[in-house]
């Protein structure tokens, strides 16, 4: 008994969740632990600036990541006995990635100059720019392919906590929350070096690609990147909107809550990746077995997803007062809503980026997310003047409804 309980232990998927949750602890569960103290030194308008800005940095990562966590992935999962065409790939991504530096600073440019709370407050946006950057170079995907997520894991904890570390060692008032911000870019840097430097201990030396090879990236990579980012696109939109019409105070109830769902929300991710290579190989050679595997995470998921809301939404202030502390709790309402969230992001997770994406539906996929985010930002633009920050949980209820939906069509009409 014991050996199979070691054997199950071991097994491939059962390691790389455990590490994904590793790094996801390191990158969000972290934040969360030190977020008390940010949150009770900065108070809640300094919080919103912040969280604007790192909401802002989001975009800019997916920019940079421009699909090639699930695009990649796949690639590399199918392709890790021949090394050669890996390195010619990892040279196509990093010469892509490359293209794209002096879009993210121009475009950066451009929100500073429109956007008032990032033109009075120009230095968050640069500080957040460039650890979006490198954190868009990191090499995951590579790891993530080869299932060999030990090293992603292990370097993100370390690096996140030296990170941390400086926040508590020099964030002392309300006027520090760019301290914040620049911890999370050094750690980010560090990571990047890190694993950087393994990979290519491990695969050698590769060439930058040419300038064909980089409208060849757009075509592969280009529906992935949709997938990626209509969502982003949407969300920061909503936060922008938000922060024009709201007041700062407001904004900072809204990114308190909003902090605690990412949190729940993204521990659907390690899994869900976890799961993804593997899936894509089973795909591969028995697609009937795949689908079976994918029934059951969608099952395995959704209970999470309704443990998830039943913590929140029932415990809803306890969790606001031990985290945020006791300014924050008129930010109540907003996470019960964003609760609700959970367990619909959950099974839109696994119809569309699981199994969708597996089936090399990606084109498909991204005009339904295209569909739902336009329906959701039409929605707050209807809901913002009589719901305040209410407006944006309920738009993502309405979003993640639309996108459930629309898979499930797609998928009775593809039989």
């Amino acid at each position: 008994m014991i050996s199979t309980i070691l054997s199950k232990i071991r097994h491939p998927l059962v390691a790389n969740s455990f590490y994904l949750y590793l790094a996801h602890f390191a990158d969000y569960l972290l934040a969360l632990i030190i977020l008390p103290f940010i949150a009770r030194v900065l108070g809640p308008e300094e919080l919103g600036y912040v969280g604007l800005a790192q909401t802002f940095g989001i975009f800019i990562l997916l920019i940079m990541e421009f699909g090639f966590p699930l695009m990649a992935t796949r690639e590399v999962a199918r392709e890790k006995n021949n090394p050669e065409k890996i390195k010619v790939l990892i040279g196509q991504i990093f010469s892509f990635k490359l293209f794209l530096i002096p879009v993210i600073l121009i475009l950066s440019t451009i929100v500073i100059l429109m956007v008032p709370v990032f033109h009075e407050n120009p230095h968050y946006v640069f500080i957040v720019v460039i650890g979006s950057i490198f954190q868009g170079m990191v090499p995951t995907w590579y790891f993530q392919g080869i299932e060999k997520l030990s090293t992603v894991a292990f370097s993100k904890t370390i690096f996140r906590f030296l990170g941390f570390s400086l926040i508590f060692l020099f964030v002392s008032s309300n006027q520090d929350g760019w301290i914040v911000l620049l911890a999370y870019m050094i750690s980010s840097i560090c990571i990047f070096l890190y694993l950087f430097k393994y990979m290519i201990n491990i695969i050698g030396p590769f060439h930058l690609a040419g300038r064909s090879s980089i409208k060849a990236m757009w075509q592969k990579s280009k529906n992935s990147f949709f997938i990626t980012i209509l969502p982003v696109i949407y969300n920061n939109l909503s936060v922008i909107v938000m922060s024009i019409i709201v007041s700062p105070l407001q904004l900072g109830y809204y990114y308190g809550a909003a902090r605690i769902h990412l949190a729940f929300n993204t521990l659907y991710g390690p899994v869900g990746q976890a799961f993804y290579p593997r899936l894509a190989s089973t795909d591969l050679g028995n697609p009937e077995k795949a689908k079976q595997m994918t029934k059951k995470f969608l099952w395995i998921m959704t209970a999470a997803g309704f443990l998830f809301f039943s913590m929140i939404y029932f415990f809803t202030e306890p969790i606001i007062f031990l985290l945020l502390g006791e300014e924050f709790l008129f930010a109540s309402t907003t996470l019960k809503i964003f609760a609700i969230v959970l367990p619909l992001t959950a099974i839109s997770h696994v119809l569309g980026r699981q199994w969708l994406m597996i089936r090399r539906n990606d084109n498909q996929y991204a005009k339904i997310l295209l569909i739902s985010s336009i329906i959701g930002v039409i929605s707050i633009f209807i809901l913002i003047r009589s719901y305040g920050i209410l407006a944006i949980p309920i738009s993502l209820i309405i979003y993640e409804l639309l996108t459930i939906i629309l898979i499930l069509g797609f998928l009775k009409r593809a039989r």
